[in-house]
C-alpha cells in the first residue's frame, strides 16, 4: 500500500513527464520485480496509464477520488469565477486553496491572459507553519493559532511578530507576501511582513509575491483563500490597496453566495489597530512599547 501511494505521489509531482519502470523503481529505491508488480496493479485498477513505450502516467481511476474531495468544496465554482473575472482584470494569476490538516493545499488556479507560467499546479501542498497561512489563522480560535505558533520553533520576538502579523491581517481584511511567489519557493514569502507595510513610506516599491484574502463558511470559519499572484512589478504601498480592493470584492461575493458570514476576531476579542499586536492569547492587546490597552 506505501508503495503504491509513494508511485502516485512520484508521478503528481512529476507531470507533465512521463516515467518507465527503471525511473520509477530507482527514484523510489524499490526493487524491480516489486516495482513493476504494483505499476501493473495501478493500471489494471485505472490509476496508471501504460503508454506504448512503457511509462506511466496518472490514470482515471484518481479523478472520482478527486471528485469526491472537491464535491465538499461547494465554494469552488463560485470562486472559479471570481478568479478568471480577476486574472483578466488585474492580469495576474489567480489561486484558491484550503487548509486539509497541517497544509494548505492548492485546489484552483487561473492563469492571467500574460501569465509568464508560475510553478503553481492544483493539488500542491505547503506546511501550514509560520509565517505561512495568516490568511486562515487571523480568524482562527486561540487555540488554532496556539497550535500554529507550536509547529515551529520560535523566538518570543518572532512569536510577537506572527502575532502582530495576524492582527494587522484581521484587522484589514487580507495578507500580503514580500518575497517570492509562494509556488516558487514556500518558503521565501513572509506573510509576516504584513505589519511592514504600516511602516513603509507611502511611494517606496515592494516585491509582492502575493496578495490573499478569505472566503468565510456559514461559521464564520476561512473555508478557502484566493490569492493573486504572479506580479510583473513591484508596488508602491498605494497601489496595493487598488489590488485589495477587486479582490476582497471577489471574496466577499463568494462568501455572501454561499451563504458565509465574515466575522469579527476571534472569540469576540476587540479588532486591533496597526502598533497593537494580541498579546499572549488573552484578548487583550498591547502597544509595541508594552503598554497594555483595554
Amino acid at each position: 500500500m506505501e508503495r503504491a501511494l509513494e508511485i502516485l505521489e512520484l508521478l503528481a509531482d512529476r507531470t507533465p513527464e512521463l516515467l518507465g519502470l527503471s525511473e520509477i523503481a530507482r527514484t523510489l529505491a524499490m526493487n524491480k520485480a516489486s516495482c513493476h508488480a504494483t505499476l501493473t496493479l495501478l493500471a489494471d485498477r485505472n490509476y496508471l496509464i501504460r503508454h506504448a513505450d512503457k511509462t506511466y502516467s496518472l490514470g482515471p481511476g484518481m479523478l472520482p477520488i478527486a471528485n469526491s474531495f472537491l464535491h465538499d468544496q461547494n465554494a469552488l465554482p463560485f470562486a472559479r469565477v471570481e478568479m478568471t473575472k480577476l486574472g483578466r482584470e488585474l492580469n495576474l494569476d489567480c489561486v484558491a486553496s484550503s487548509v486539509v490538516g497541517s497544509e494548505i493545499v492548492i485546489l484552483a488556479h487561473t492563469p492571467s491572459p500574460g501569465s509568464f507560467g508560475i510553478n503553481m499546479r492544483v493539488g500542491s501542498r505547503f506546511p501550514l507553519v509560520p509565517p505561512i497561512g495568516t490568511v486562515f489563522l487571523a480568524w482562527a480560535s486561540r487555540d488554532r493559532v496556539e497550535h500554529w505558533l507550536a509547529s515551529v520553533q520560535v523566538t518570543p520576538a518572532k512569536r510577537a511578530r506572527y502575532l502582530d502579523a495576524l492582527a494587522v491581517v484581521r484587522e484589514r481584511g487580507y495578507s500580503v507576501a514580500i518575497g517570492k511567489a509562494v509556488g516558487e519557493n514556500p518558503g521565501g514569502a513572509s506573510d509576516a511582513d504584513d505589519y511592514l507595510l504600516f511602516e513603509l513610506r507611502e511611494t517606496q516599491r515592494l516585491p509582492v509575491a502575493h496578495i490573499a484574502a478569505p472566503v468565510f463558511d456559514p461559521e464564520g470559519t476561512v473555508r478557502l483563500a484566493l490569492t493573486v499572484v504572479a506580479f510583473r512589478d513591484q508596488l508602491t504601498s498605494q497601489e496595493i490597496p487598488v489590488v485589495m480592493k477587486r479582490l476582497t470584492a471577489a471574496t466577499t461575493r463568494v462568501t455572501r453566495a454561499t451563504w458565509g458570514v465574515t466575522p469579527g476576531t476571534p472569540d469576540g476579542a476587540p479588532i486591533p489597530v496597526p502598533g497593537q499586536r494580541m498579546d499572549a492569547l488573552d484578548g487583550s492587546y498591547a502597544n509595541i512599547s508594552g503598554e497594555e490597552n483595554g
